[in-house]
C-alpha cells in the first residue's frame, strides 16, 4: 500500500512537472512573456524545481518498473536496474528520456545568467514533447511500439492536457499574482484572452484524443460501468467536464467582462479579475484531481487488454 502510494505520487508529480515546463515555454513564447526582473527570477526557479521533480519522479518510476520486471520488492530493485536499462525496451526508452532531460537541463545556465534568444524555448519545447512521447510509450498505449496510432494519439492527449492544465496552474499561481498595480489593464485582458484561447484549443485536442483512447481501451461500452477501469474513467470524465464548464464560464462570461473592464475609463478596483482568479484556482484543483485519476487509470489494465 505504501509502495503504491509512492508510485502514484511520483507519477502525479511527473505529469505536473511536464505541464509546468510546457506552460513556461508557452508563456515565454506567447501567453505572457516575463517583463520584470522578479517575474524572470520566479520563472527560473520554477523551471529548476520542475526539472528536479521530473528527474526524481523518473527515478522513482525506474525503481518501481525494475521491481515489477524482476518480480522483487522496490526495496530490492536497485541491483536489477543496470540489467533493466541494458536489456529491456523500458530501459532503452528511459535512457532516451534521461538524454532529453539533460538537453533541457543544459539550458538552465543559459537562462539563469540572462541568455537571450529563441534557443532555450526550442530546446525546452522539444524536450517536453519528447518526454511526453516517451512517457506515453512506456504506458499501455505504447505496448505495440512507439510510432503506432494508439501511442501517437495518447501522446497528443498528454500534450493537450499538459498545455491546458499547465497554463491554468501557471497563470493562476505565478502570472496573474505577479501583475502589480502598475500593470496595464489592457495587458491583463490580453493575457486572459490568450489563456482562454490556449485552453480552448488544448481542450479540443483532449476531447478528440480522449474519445479515441476510451474507445480503444474499453473494447465494449458496457465496460464503462462494469469494470474498475471504466468506473475510474467515468470519474476522470466527470472531472474533465467540471474543468470544461469552468473554462466555458471563463471564456463566455469573465473574459468579456475583463475586456470591458480594461477599456472602462471609470473602472474601480479589479473585481472581474479577482473573480476570474478565484475560479482559476478552483480549476487548478480540478486539474490535479484529473492527473490523479489519469495516473490510477494508467496503473490498471484496460478491459480491451484483458480480452486478448
Amino acid at each position: 500500500m505504501v509502495f503504491d502510494s509512492i508510485s502514484t505520487i511520483g507519477a502525479v508529480l511527473d505529469y505536473t512537472s511536464l505541464a509546468f515546463i510546457l506552460a513556461l515555454v508557452l508563456a515565454g513564447m506567447w501567453l505572457a512573456p516575463a517583463e520584470t526582473t522578479s517575474n524572470i527570477i520566479q520563472r527560473r526557479y520554477l523551471l529548476l524545481a520542475a526539472l528536479i521533480i521530473s528527474a526524481l519522479s523518473a527515478i522513482i518510476d525506474l525503481i518501481f518498473r525494475s521491481a515489477a520486471l524482476a518480480d522483487v520488492s522496490p526495496l530490492d530493485a536497485m541491483a536489477f536496474i543496470p540489467k533493466v536499462l541494458d536489456q529491456s525496451d523500458y530501459g532503452f526508452f528511459w535512457l532516451l528520456r534521461a538524454f532529453s532531460w539533460l538537453a533541457m537541463a543544459s539550458m538552465l545556465p543559459w537562462i539563469w545568467f540572462g541568455g537571450r534568444g529563441i534557443l532555450p524555448c526550442i530546446v525546452l519545447l522539444a524536450g517536453t514533447l519528447t518526454t511526453a512521447l516517451l512517457i506515453s510509450t512506456t504506458s499501455h498505449a505504447g505496448d505495440n511500439g512507439i510510432l503506432t496510432i494508439d501511442n501517437l494519439i495518447n501522446w497528443l492527449h498528454l500534450i493537450g492536457i499538459s498545455a491546458w492544465g499547465g497554463a491554468v496552474l501557471l497563470y493562476a499561481f505565478i502570472i496573474l499574482p505577479g501583475y502589480t498595480h502598475q500593470t496595464s489593464s489592457q495587458k491583463i485582458a490580453a493575457t486572459v484572452s490568450r489563456l482562454s484561447s490556449l485552453a480552448t484549443g488544448a481542450l479540443g485536442l483532449v476531447i478528440l484524443t480522449g474519445i479515441y483512447n476510451s474507445w480503444r481501451q474499453l473494447g465494449e461500452i458496457s465496460n464503462l460501468w462494469n469494470s474498475d477501469y471504466g468506473q475510474m474513467l467515468l470519474i476522470k470524465l466527470a472531472l474533465v467536464s467540471i474543468m470544461m464548464s469552468i473554462g466555458a464560464l471563463n471564456r463566455f462570461h469573465f473574459v468579456p467582462q475583463i475586456e470591458s473592464w480594461s477599456t472602462d475609463k471609470n473602472k474601480h478596483g479589479k473585481e472581474p479579475v479577482q473573480k476570474f482568479h478565484r475560479l482559476l484556482r478552483v480549476d487548478s484543483i480540478v486539474f490535479i484531481a484529473i492527473l490523479i485519476a489519469a495516473v490510477i487509470l494508467g496503473m490498471q489494465s484496460p478491459p480491451s487488454h484483458n480480452a486478448m
